[in-house]
This record gives C-alpha cells, structure tokens and sequence, in this order.
C-alpha cells in the first residue's frame, strides 16, 4: 500500500498511540491476599467468605492467577455505581468460579480415565 498524503500518515500514528495501555508494573500481591483496593470490598463478607476468600488465593495456581487478574479487569468497568458488598460478591462468585473450575476439570479429567468400554 502506498502512503499519498502526510495526513494518512499522522492519522496512522496518532492511532497507534490511542492503544490500551498497559497494565500497571509492580509486583502482584502475594498469596492469600486480596488484590489490591478489593479489601474494603471484601471486608463486607461473611467470615466464613472472608476465610474461604483467604483460603482459595493462597491455593491458586499462576495460571488461576492470571484468570482472576483477567476477570477481575473484564468486570472493573461495570462495577463504578456497585456498593461495595456487591463489589465482594461478585469478585468471592468470580474467585470461586476460577478455584472450583481447575477442581472440577481436575476431578472429570480422573473420572474420564477409569471409564471401560463394556460393549466391546
């Protein structure tokens, strides 16, 4: 393709600073924390939620990591109007989700092993 005019050109540039930006550098927050301003929200959990809350992000695996940081992103713009006690329940729906999906391929993947074919 051929560039004609010096106006195609800004344009072109001027789209490609127009990118998302990256994600924020920093190290994530270590296990069995809660992300980083998701603490009041989470706070307004039942205990037993807040001790399972606990329980599942210290036992989450790099790849269940990046899940929830990835949901969480998806799910951030919709939250702005929320209360912070939807706010927790929709991120302890989305860190259940991600912690018992991994438990039940896990669990199906087992099962699927033992299966004998009886007709042949």
């Amino acid at each position: 393709m051929q560039v004609t005019s010096g106006s195609t050109s800004m344009q072109m540039t001027s789209t490609e600073n127009t990118q998302r930006p990256p994600h924020p550098s920093g190290p994530p927050p270590p296990k069995g924390s809660v992300p980083p301003g998701l603490d009041t929200a989470v706070s307004t959990l039942t205990d037993n939620q807040q001790q399972s809350t606990t329980d599942m992000l210290s036992s989450l695996t790099d790849d269940q990591q990046e899940s929830l940081k990835s949901m969480l992103d998806e799910l951030k713009p919709l939250t702005g109007g929320l209360s912070d006690e939807d706010i927790g329940s929709i991120f302890f729906e989305a860190l259940s989700s991600i912690y018992n999906s991994d438990k039940t391929e896990t669990a199906s993947g087992n099962s699927a092993s033992v299966n004998v074919d009886i007709y042949a």
